[in-house]
């Protein structure tokens, strides 16, 4: 996430207990600082703190922290395929195999033996 405060020209520091570490924000007009969101970060609204290194002052800011679904992604092949997929898959094997035999049927002639000659 990224967080940002105007008036700390000096730098200063943004944290949110239980949410994500303490982060540095950088120096000049708006400071900006990126902070991860802890994965046990619990879903809803939560505040977040933000002093200036030129002041004792606090502000704080509410936020919310989405509830996440996960990725189904990066698992090496390690889901098989559905029985729907499988079945499709079979299907297909079996449509290929009969096409290909009837193409043979009807591309195959008769074996033809040398006419004879009359003498």
């Amino acid at each position: 996430m990224q967080v940002s405060a105007a008036g700390c020209t000096r730098g200063g520091t943004v944290w949110s207990p239980n949410n994500f570490p303490q982060a540095n924000l950088s120096a000049g007009s708006i400071g900006f600082a990126t902070v991860r969101i802890f994965n046990h970060a619990t879903p809803g609204n939560h505040t977040l703190s933000v002093k200036c290194n030129d002041n004792s002052l606090v502000a704080t800011h509410r936020f919310t922290i989405l509830e996440g679904r996960g990725a189904e992604g990066g698992l090496g092949g390690s889901f098989g395929p559905s029985a729907a997929e499988t079945a499709m898959g079979a299907s297909l094997v079996g449509a290929g195999a009969l096409g290909a035999g009837v193409h043979v049927l009807r591309r195959r002639r008769p074996v033809r033996r040398p006419a004879r000659s009359r003498a």
